[in-house]
This record gives C-alpha cells, structure tokens and sequence, in this order.
C-alpha cells in the first residue's frame, strides 16, 4: 500500500531578482534542490520577466514551481534569501555598501520577521557579515536561524588557486578563509591539508603562500573591474548552502554566522566552518589557530565590530521577540538595552516598536530597493497566541502554485 506524505514542498524565496539572486534561482532549478522557488523584487517586471524565463526550461530539467511575487509571500517559506542591495562597483570595497544596504536589508528582515518567523534567512548582500547582523536583529529570528554566505566563496577561490599550481583536485584540498568577507580576511594556513598532510609540505614557501592569498583576496575586485560583477559562483556557493538546509545534509561550509565566544570574539557575524542543516547553524566550529592567525582573526571582528556600531542598531519590535521567545535568545541581554527602554509598540502597548536601523520608514528614501513593496498593513499579529495571520495577496504572475502533497 502506497503511504502519502503530508510534507509540504519545499519553498525558497529570494528577495532581489538582479544578476546574484536571478542566477541562483536558475542554479537551483538545474540541480532541482527546491520544489518552489519565489522571486522578488522591487522592480516587479523584471521578477516576472525572470520567472517566465526560467519556466521556459521547465521541460528539460526537473520540475521545479517558478513564480513571481510580492513581500507577504515569503509566508510558508523554509529559506529566505536576501539578495538584494546596491551592488559593489569598481574601487568600491564591501564596507562602503554599508549604510545604503543597511537600510535595504533590515527594511526586508523585519518584514520576513513578522511574515515567516519559522523560516531560515540566507544573507548574501555585502558586507554579508555586517548585513547579516542586521538581518539577525531586524527579522527577530535566533542567531542560529539568519546565515550569511559568509567566507564559503572565498574558501572555494583558495581551494581553486591552490588546486591549480599543485594539479590536484579543488574538491580534495582543505583549506579555509575564515572571517570578513573582505579585506581583513585570513587564510588559516596552519590547518590548510591535503590528504591529512600539511600544505606547508607541498613544497610552498611562505611567499607562495601569500602571494595565492592574496590573489584570492582580490579576486572580486579584479573580476568587477573586468565584467562589472560576480554571480556565477556565489550562486553555486548559494546552492550548496541551500541543500544542506533544505535536505538536513549536516554539511561543513564557511558560512558567516553568529560568534558567541568561539575564538576569544563575541556578538558579531564572521565566517568560519560550521554544521549546516535543516535547523540553521547546527555548530559552530573553532578551528585551532596559530597564535598570529588568532591574532588577525580578532582585528578582522574587531573591523566587523566597528562598522556594527556605526549603524546603532535597535533590536526587533517587541512582537516579534513574542514570537521568538521559544529561541531562548534576548536581544535586549545582547545589545545591553533594557526592555522598558525601549518606546511602546502601538498596537501592543509593550515596549520595543524600534526599527532594525533605528529608523522609521519615512527615514528610507524612495529609491531605495524594496521600499516600495506592500508591507502587509492588513495583517493581524496575535501576540498572545504567537500566531500571525496573513491575507492572501494577489501574486503578479497568475499562474500561482496550487500546494499539493507528494506521495512517496
């Protein structure tokens, strides 16, 4: 007797349909690593012009649901992915993306907070790590739950590059970036291997060394100077992330995420090797460093740290740590501000209405991505219940999935 699985299919939604979210969307669907993907973006034409492109495919690769949609339709999503953002141009560094992406990325995360508050948020907008911190206290959601892309493109560049002067395989080679994605990164030498072995005894000298570090370091600027942007590999880097999510496949990436004590360094986003699965960040891995790689680790958090406390962020509205309560996590006890500090919430009367940036909407301008998107003013929050109901919206491509259940 054939048995029938409730199991709903699994859904991804990516905010920013440019050239990184867009490219993602077609990776996923050649790998058939989700059953429903949902593009958005704030120029909604071009969100539909790519969901009927990718859907043209539809007959050659696996079947995959491709649609387009508006904000509220994260609802019911198991990733959220946050690609949208001013893109870094050349003789920009990541950290000068910082205050326009802020805006833009805590804008989104409290909107996915309040929409779908049992999801995993994926964050790839640069600076990815100082943009997953905002996502983490925007949306509300636990640390373990909101993931950067962190150093895992970066970690993939160096395998490559050392790979290709020994002639060996990139996918057997271990070796890590660990911490800024940008330009405080460090390359952990000491624990780099091949086949249990010491890179250091594959006849590499320290210049070598630096020299294939560096070249991995710079690698997104000398490809934006030469084509404008990088998409390509940081959509499989995506991918690979996204599979582990959604398959529980438990896989050890250098992803950016939250560092509560791990290497000496707390309350902030870096990359560094951790357990990746159906929950978020399982572990989080400290790798046994030099003395001067610990050293540089630091300075990098402390850089990270730095550009934290320029944006003076406030912590999620109240309502939604309601909703998180169950996380164990207190964002209050995090970022040393006292709950009754914070100004009511209006339709709570409880203390905490404070935006992710410390901003209200009128502060976001016009042009900013997203700003535009419906924030779902019909929505009824049920704090007491910790259950948020949502009005079904109209999705701009008519063709609206029609949830099903699999049979196995």
């Amino acid at each position: 007797m054939t048995g029938v699985s409730l199991q709903k299919p699994s859904k991804v939604s990516i905010i920013g349909a440019g050239r990184v979210g867009s490219t993602y969307a077609f990776t996923l669907l050649l790998r058939g690593t989700a059953d429903e993907i949902c593009l958005i973006d704030d120029n909604k034409e071009r969100a539909l012009g790519e969901s009927m492109d990718l859907n043209h495919a539809m007959s050659l690769v696996e079947r995959t649901t491709i649609w387009a949609g508006s904000i509220q339709d994260v609802v019911d999503s198991d990733l959220v992915v946050i690609s949208a953002g001013s893109a870094q141009k050349p003789g920009e560094t990541r950290m000068d993306l910082i205050h326009r992406n802020a805006k833009i990325v805590g804008d989104i995360a409290e909107k996915v907070g309040q929409l779908a508050p049992n999801a995993i948020l994926m964050v790839v907008t640069n600076p990815v790590d100082v943009m997953s911190y905002v996502a983490m206290v925007g949306s509300g959601l636990a640390p373990q739950r909101v993931i950067g892309s962190g150093t895992m493109l970066d970690t993939a560049r160096l395998r490559y590059v050392i790979g290709d002067e020994l002639g060996i395989s990139p996918q057997h080679i271990h070796a890590s970036i660990i911490g800024e994605h940008g330009d405080s990164e460090i390359a952990a030498w000491s624990r780099a291997a091949i086949a249990g072995t010491s890179l250091r005894n594959w006849a590499l000298s320290e210049t070598h060394l630096q020299s294939m570090f560096e070249e991995v370091r710079d690698a997104a600027y000398n490809i934006i100077n030469l084509k404008g942007a990088t998409y390509y590999a940081i959509a499989v880097a995506m991918a690979k992330i996204t599979e582990a999510i959604l398959r529980d496949l438990r896989s050890v990436y250098s992803v950016s995420c939250y560092i509560g004590g791990e290497y000496g360094v707390r309350g902030v986003y870096l990359g560094t090797p951790a357990v990746v699965g159906r929950e978020g960040i399982l572990r989080v891995i400290e790798l046994p460093l030099s003395d001067d790689e610990l050293e540089a680790l630091k300075n990098s958090a402390d850089t990270v740290r730095q550009a934290i406390n320029d944006l003076s962020l406030k912590p999620a509205p109240f309502y939604q740590r309601l909703l998180k309560k169950a996380s164990g996590f207190d964002f209050s006890q995090e970022l040393d501000i006292e709950p009754e500090l914070l100004t009511p919430h209006p339709s709570t009367g409880s203390s905490g209405n404070v935006s992710p940036s410390g901003m209200s909407a009128s502060d976001i301008s016009a042009g900013d991505v997203l700003t535009s998107i419906e924030t779902g003013a019909e929505d009824k929050v049920n704090v007491q219940k910790k259950a948020v109901y949502h009005k079904q919206p109209r999705p701009i491509n008519a063709r609206r999935p029609h949830r099903t259940s699999r049979s196995v």
